[in-house]
């Protein structure tokens, strides 16, 4: 299964363009089946040795969600091999998908979010800058906490006003920013060379995700916001669900957001509905 897997993580790298953190979830779901079943032909697998993988994850206590993606990376595996004639058919097709109860997702008010500002711009860190503006680039953008750290210099074009988003699976997207925001930037990455990144650490290092995500439930914590999951992805779930309440149409916010599914999009549907249910409510006599 070995030179199969090879093969396999090589389109990814190589025809997909998968990112190296994505390919490797791929590869650790593949070996963990091996592992599973140990030694066994590729076109002697049967369906029921997966069906027996996805039990043995059930009885491990993987959440639906995992199980999910596990199976979802063993479909997409066996498929390629089936694609490419080094399998005659594919042991995971037709094998339904654990199904998952789909959360609403964590957002902060337009008041919240105020909080939120402020509590950064009263903040007496020798980095009050840099952290008021990943926070304000959050919330303006929607970007993913990884693409707010992948950022550097050369990807911020302050004249234009757009950023250039490394989304997931490398593919990247210029998306635009609004002129308060690239007057910010520009003051942050002034005296910078081009290839730096955009957001340094106190170790004159790349700021790591961990680091961010530390920092935003610090201040959410002096914003006094203690909500429930809320966490640096909420930010990314309030810009949508902002955008949607002031009217603007589901196929603009994919586009913004980088959701590769509309699917994606509609969960802030949901959203909209419960905040004009709370509306109705107040027109009560």
């Amino acid at each position: 299964m070995q030179k199969y897997t090879k093969k396999y993580l090589e389109y990814l790298r190589i025809e997909k363009g998968l990112s190296e953190k994505t390919i490797e979830v791929y590869q650790r779901d593949i070996f963990e089946f091996g592992h599973f079943i140990k030694n066994f032909s590729v076109n002697k697998l049967a369906r029921g040795s997966i069906r027996s993988f996805l039990v043995f994850l059930s009885e491990k206590n993987n959440q639906p969600i995992t199980r999910r993606r596990k199976l979802t990376s063993l479909k997409n595996f066996f498929g390629f091999l089936e694609n490419e004639s080094l399998m005659k058919n594919s042991p995971a097709k037709n094998i339904a998908m654990p199904k998952v109860k789909e959360k609403e997702p964590s957002y902060l008010t337009e008041s919240e979010l105020k909080k939120l500002i402020k509590v950064v711009r009263d903040d007496k860190s020798k980095h009050k800058k840099r952290n008021e503006l990943m926070i304000k680039i959050f919330i303006e953008t929607g970007i993913r906490i990884s693409e707010l750290t992948n950022l550097s210099i050369e990807d911020i074009d302050t004249e234009a006003k757009t950023i250039i988003v490394k989304r997931k699976g490398g593919q990247k997207q210029s998306i635009p920013i609004n002129t308060e925001l690239a007057k910010n930037i520009k003051q942050l990455s002034k005296g910078k060379k081009i290839s730096e990144p955009l957001f340094m650490s106190s170790f004159k290092k790349r700021i790591t995700q961990r680091r961010v995500g530390m920092l935003v439930q610090k201040y959410l914590k002096l914003a006094g916001i203690t909500k429930s999951n809320i966490s640096v992805h909420s930010l990314r779930h309030s810009f949508c669900s902002r955008l949607l309440e002031k009217g603007v149409n589901l196929k603009t916010i994919q586009i913004l957001a980088g959701h590769k599914n509309i699917s994606t999009t509609e969960r802030y549907l949901h959203i909209a509905k419960s905040r004009l249910r709370k509306e109705v409510r107040l027109a009560q006599i």
